[in-house]
């Protein structure tokens, strides 16, 4: 049985430092038992960054209509009436991502970004400065927390998570001049500010896919392909963490090869 403490000192281990902003992606199966579950989880990745660092995990929603809506598709009309509004502070995470999310949510002084679907919460001195702002229309690219992230020399932790877990490397896929990029729209409720519900139509890159051939069901996705390309380079570091095998990588060094990547295999000549 792992203890807040042991997992602390196994993440000093593996390199995350005090006054580091960590973006974590993590599987509590992976990990195995630790006294005081992910609530336990949560303060050791607080006890190893220390009051001056960070945290960010991808939260996204729930209930999020984006499959929905997606590229035009129509709700029926009485589903889309009774469809919650995405809020903040009450929405849920989607489980998808890990339930480590909801527990940082949780967390005294977190913030959470306002993207339904794309919503990331974080936790420290930046959390504020991370979160905000987060338009739709910019789920990962330029404006939003993902590039404020790598702005200030971000960690990304694979707390036991897939290398198709590198959420920052949808970032490398909007910013990369490549031609034929897929592009999506879908629409999201808003809680209007005189207590409504307002739809609000967005488009954006497809994360699910950023070319065609990315986007070929069973096949890997481009940050999968990408991260497994850049394991090979040795560029980062590995450890266990409880039971998990993790990995943690430089968000400015993986974006900047993410992007070099595509651009070399395809780009315009």
């Amino acid at each position: 049985m792992n203890t807040r403490e042991t997992i602390a000192a196994a993440l000093s281990r593996l390199g995350v430092q005090s006054g580091a902003l960590v973006m974590v992606h993590a599987s509590l199966k992976a990990i195995g038992p630790v006294d005081g579950g992910a609530a336990s989880i949560v303060s050791a990745l607080l006890d190893a960054v220390g009051p001056t660092g960070s945290l960010m995990g991808y939260a996204s929603w729930d209930r999020s209509p984006y499959e929905e809506t997606l590229n035009g598709a129509r709700m029926d009309a009485e589903l889309r009436h009774r469809w919650p509004p995405f809020d903040p502070a009450i929405s849920g995470t989607y489980r998808g991502f890990g339930l480590l999310n909801r527990f940082l949510l949780q967390t005294p002084g977190a913030r959470r970004s306002a993207h339904p679907d794309a919503s990331m919460v974080a936790v420290g001195p930046l959390a504020g400065t991370l979160t905000r702002p987060h338009e739709l229309g910019q789920a990962f690219g330029p404006g939003s927390p993902l590039e404020r992230f790598v702005e200030r020399a971000g960690k990304v932790l694979l707390l036991g998570a897939p290398l198709d877990s590198v959420t920052v490397l949808h970032y490398a896929e909007a910013i990369a001049r490549i031609p034929n990029k897929r592009r999506v729209s879908y629409e999201m409720p808003i809680r209007s500010e005189d207590g409504g519900v307002r739809w609000k139509r967005a488009e954006d890159f497809d994360s699910n896919g950023i070319l065609d051939c990315f986007a070929i069901e069973g096949e890997p996705d481009a940050v999968e392909t990408i991260t497994n390309a850049y394991v090979e380079l040795r560029r980062h570091r590995e450890g266990l963490v409880g039971q998990a095998h993790c990995y943690l990588f430089e968000a400015r060094d993986i974006v900047s090869f993410g992007v070099d990547y595509l651009q070399r295999h395809f780009g315009s000549p």
